[in-house]
């Protein structure tokens, strides 16, 4: 019993760092229908950011996480008028979902790239940014997988405010809906694209940034997150962020509980597992909706 909750709770706190991550494909693809391939190179930009900021520059770790996280999300304003608007443009009415996902797949190249050629590929080592392990009765956890796991239920909770009450977010909101009536209600569709582009990848800097000193930092060292984030995402129902935060916590406890039964190597294969399920069985995923054919 002791080893389950012990497992239970890293699982909790697993779900947490998976949620900031898979929240902004999730939002990005409710509000664009696109599916960024990218998204993983914004995490590694908050990596090379705060390791910039605390090894290179000697600053304080909080001005470094808030330096990747505000990195990311700059460089996210700029990717729908430079690359996506252009595309849309171009073909007009034509359906261009294929087309969206090689755009980002040459983005996350693109990226990578920059990336080896800038810090190049050696791995990148940041310390943590708060020391010390928490006793929890019988098990322990890290005092920078708690901070990780608190910052990403705050930002997560700032953002669920944002769409909810905020004039930018219900237009956010309005533009998932329907973006033809947003927009003939006065709503400019590029900058609420841009936005929601930019707050997605902002999410993955700042995570980049705080899990930084959990992993080492390389160019392609959010790769596999995606990945998982994608299987996260369809688990949850396509552009469903409640979905999106409840299959993160879902996979993450059953990542954990799954080592009980079958050796540690099965470990990521668990989201990929659910994720192939929920497709024979539950195209839409847990809180999606079944579309008409």
């Amino acid at each position: 019993m002791q080893s389950l909750l012990e497992f239970l709770i890293q699982g909790i706190v697993l779900g947490g760092l998976y949620a900031l991550f898979a929240v902004g494909i999730t939002l990005i693809f409710g509000v664009l229908n696109v599916i960024n391939v990218a998204h993983g190179e914004f995490f590694a930009v908050g990596g090379y950011v705060l390791f910039a900021a605390v090894v290179l520059l000697h600053l304080p770790p909080v001005v470094g996480a808030v330096a990747g996280g505000a990195g990311a999300f700059l460089l996210g304003l700029c990717v729908y008028p430079l690359l996506i608007a252009p595309l849309q443009r171009r073909l007009g009415r034509r359906p261009a979902g294929s087309l969206y996902l090689v755009l980002t797949l040459g983005l996350s190249t693109f990226m990578q790239s920059s990336l080896l050629a800038i810090g190049g590929g050696d791995y990148r080592q940041v310390p943590p940014l708060v020391r010390g392990i928490l006793e929890i009765g019988f098990t322990g956890v890290s005092y920078q997988r708690l901070l990780v796991f608190t910052v990403a239920a705050l930002l997560l909770a700032a953002l669920f405010v944002f769409l909810r009450w905020h004039r930018q977010g219900l237009a956010v909101r309005a533009v998932a809906q329907n973006p033809e009536a947003a927009q003939a209600m006065g709503i400019n569709l590029g900058r609420i694209f841009s936005l929601t582009l930019a707050l997605g990848v902002g999410l993955a800097g700042i995570g980049g940034a705080l899990m930084a000193p959990l992993f080492n930092v390389y160019p392609v060292v959010g790769f596999p997150l995606t990945i998982k984030a994608f299987a996260i995402t369809i688990l949850g129902g396509m552009g469903n962020l409640v979905g999106a935060l409840l299959a993160s916590l879902i996979i993450g406890v059953a990542e954990s509980l799954v080592v009980i039964v079958v050796p540690s190597q099965w470990q990521n294969g668990v989201a990929f597992v659910v994720m192939i399920a929920v497709l024979l069985f539950r195209p839409q995923g847990l809180l999606g909706r079944a579309t008409a054919r």
